[in-house]
């Protein structure tokens, strides 16, 4: 009875012990629940009925387009997604290390808004409009913004002065002036930290402000100038730049500036697909394309993100990799991961890229075909980092375009006819002297194969090769160990009685030429079998 009540006695103590470390870790991890009186009896159903009492949801815009960039994304490559020089916007804002450009930004909306200038906006009314954007432009972040409206609005004119002048400064940029504030090392800096999600304004914002303090002899739009900013970041290598026109029509509305690049490189439309289609599974290398027979080459008059297949060639469009690019393309894909209004074309051509490189070989075939080429250090520094780019990035199978393109190379490859084809190139005439040492095996075989049948029977059977044909008399040949060489000796001596001494001698002597000519071809195709290098030696071993 006892050890009863004193077993009793240690599971309360240790049931009330447990409820006390349970309530002490609820308050350490919910701080706002240590408002909530509770004791020993409390319910839980209670206590999360106070809390949601309690709490006041935080109200997010549905039309938010500059996110925060997830953390897994994050821990893979933390500086693709923090400014270097420069903050725009509200989330690196006041960043201790990006101070030194605070100077340059008063200094773009001194120039325009100074007495000086003769063409001078009116200040009141470009800040009363910016003023009436505060709530949308707000509802544009992901994040509920801890800032004041005084300088949430402050920071949306002067981020967007700067920008307006920046543009137009590196339009038609000299840098042998010295008054000109950017330098020349800031210029792809300045491109690169624009470019990031983090790093983002609302573009009608920009837009608005652009239109209230040009001059009314600027021509061109904001747009236009953007593009022009941004142009070497992915267009060094193409022909044809793409018509914003046809982005806005395509994409709709622009949020920001990113958004506008990615839709300016965005597929052509023929692959495009209008309703999601699930991507097929496609695990070859380049390396493997080529060993079935795929010839890859260099795109032309396409935009940065088209790939093509058709009857075995592979068609990329060139590009170049270094370690803006790499921002570049860690940037969109952030955005295309926090943004399903998009649809993931560059996270689909990132993970093409992946599958096709798995080595530095591959790089090096891609670099010979004009695909690929990059500043990376070598080839499998290289490889890595694009391989890199897929960390922690969800795929895009259930919405790829493309889709049409992995199934036809599948199909390909998966062809018992062409997987032959390729292995017999790859192995036989994948080089100058590996195919003449096949040719020269060929012939070899050839004359062979034509002594061997000559010799088979005596002056009747040669003319048997010569009435009946060459081919026809191989065909014959091999059924001579089965039936054997049948002669007529009746008519074999009937022939030779009939000839002349002349004619006998005339054909022996053209059996003689012949069989000289022979001779001396054998002769002249070892000694350049023997006389070649050690693979036509190991093709000559294995004929004999």
């Amino acid at each position: 009875m006892g050890r009863k009540l004193t077993s009793i006695l240690i599971q309360n103590i240790c049931r009330r012990k447990f409820q006390s470390t349970a309530r002490r870790a609820l308050f350490h991890t919910e701080p706002e629940l240590k408002n909530l009186s509770l004791d020993a009896d409390s319910d839980l159903a209670a206590l999360l009925e106070k809390k949601l009492n309690i709490e006041v949801p935080t109200q997010t815009g549905t039309g938010a387009s500059i996110y925060r960039v997830p953390d897994r994304l994050r821990a893979v490559e933390p500086k693709a997604y923090e400014p270097n020089i420069v903050s725009i916007g509200p989330y690196h804002h006041g960043a201790y290390r990006l101070q030194a450009m605070a100077k340059t930004k008063w200094d773009f909306f001194r120039r325009i808004f100074h007495s000086t200038n003769p063409n001078r906006p009116n200040l009141k009314q470009v800040v009363d409009q910016v003023k009436q954007m505060e709530h949308e432009a707000r509802g544009c972040y992901s994040e509920e913004l801890k800032i004041s409206s005084l300088n949430f609005n402050k920071i949306m004119l002067i981020d967007s002065c700067f920008i307006i002048e920046l543009l137009k400064e590196t339009k038609e940029l000299d840098f042998r002036k010295k008054s000109s504030h950017i330098k020349r090392w800031m210029l792809p800096v300045l491109q690169r930290d624009l470019i990031m999600l983090e790093n983002q304004i609302p573009l009608f914002v920009i837009n608005k402000v652009y239109e209230l303090i040009r001059c009314k002899q600027e021509s061109g739009n904001l747009v236009d100038l953007a593009l022009q900013f941004f142009e070497s970041m992915m267009y060094k290598d193409l022909d044809n730049p793409k018509k914003m026109d046809l982005v806005v029509k395509r994409d709709g509305e622009i949020s920001h500036f990113l958004a506008l690049f990615r839709a300016s490189i965005s597929p052509s439309e023929a692959l495009q697909n209008k309703f999601p289609v699930k991507e097929p599974n496609m695990f070859r290398s380049v390396t493997d394309l080529k060993e079935s027979g795929v010839k890859v080459k260099k795109a032309e008059n396409c935009q940065p993100l088209d790939v093509s297949f058709k009857k075995g060639v592979l068609k990329i469009a060139p590009v170049s990799m270094d370690d803006y690019k790499f921002t570049l393309f860690r940037n969109m894909v952030a955005y295309e991961q926090s943004h399903f209004a998009c649809k993931p074309y560059v996270t689909a051509y990132i993970f093409f890229l992946d599958r096709l490189i798995n080595a530095a070989n591959d790089i090096e075939l891609l670099h010979y075909a004009g695909v690929m080429q990059h500043t990376l250090g070598g080839n499998k520094h290289a490889a890595t980092l694009v391989n890199n780019l897929c960390k922690e990035v969800a795929g895009a199978v259930d919405d790829s375009y493309l889709h049409n393109v992995l199934w036809k190379i599948n199909c390909y490859c998966n062809d018992g006819w062409n997987q032959k084809m390729a292995k017999l190139k790859y192995e036989y005439f994948y080089n100058v002297w590996v195919s003449l040492s096949t040719f020269a095996a060929i012939v070899l075989i050839y004359l062979t194969i034509l002594q061997t049948v000559a010799a088979l029977g005596d002056d009747e059977a040669r003319a048997h090769i010569v009435g009946n044909g060459f081919w026809m008399a191989i065909v014959e040949a091999f059924f001579v160990p089965v039936k054997g060489v049948s002669t007529t000796t009746s008519s074999s001596n009937k022939d030779s009685s009939s000839m002349s001494a002349d004619d006998k001698f005339s054909i022996d002597g053209e059996q003689e030429s012949m069989d000289d000519i022979g001779t001396r071809i054998d002769r002249f195709i070892c000694w350049f079998l023997i006389t070649s290098s050690k693979e036509h030696d190991e093709l000559l071993m294995i004929i004999f």
